[in-house]
């Protein structure tokens, strides 16, 4: 498949991911939840589903899964420039500890649920 096509995959599976993302967002909205909990679900299941594909090895054996799922769908779903905002706002508000937590969670339990992910890719996946 040529670049152009790799191109076109990750536009729509992008754009697969900020619906995700939003509609998520609007979920949590409607059911009166904080802001930031649907930021930390999108990353979180993004961080796994991402650890999943890296751990198939799907980027060399599937590029064209990847470029779409991979690239497109998870660069689309989980989004760094929201979870920033958010935390500024914590900052302003002077909610250490409610920022820490969250930093933590996402950091944290991005790099677990990548980890994980990858492991279980490995295991079902990996050649």
């Amino acid at each position: 498949m040529n670049g152009w096509m790799l191109a076109c995959l990750v536009g729509i599976g992008g754009s697969a991911g900020a619906l995700l993302r939003y509609g998520a967002s609007r979920w949590n909205a409607r059911r009166k939840g904080k802001p930031h909990l649907a930021t930390l679900a999108v990353n979180l299941t993004g961080s796994l589903l991402l650890g999943l594909m890296a751990g198939g090895n799907l980027r060399a054996s599937h590029a064209e899964v990847y470029a779409f799922a991979g690239t497109g769908i998870m660069g689309g779903l989980t989004t760094y420039s929201t979870l920033n905002v958010q935390k500024a706002e914590m900052a302003r508000a002077r909610n250490w500890r409610q920022l820490a937590g969250y930093a933590a969670a996402t950091y944290l339990g991005g790099w677990a649920a990548f980890a994980a992910g990858w492991l279980l890719g490995r295991a079902f996946w990996h050649q």
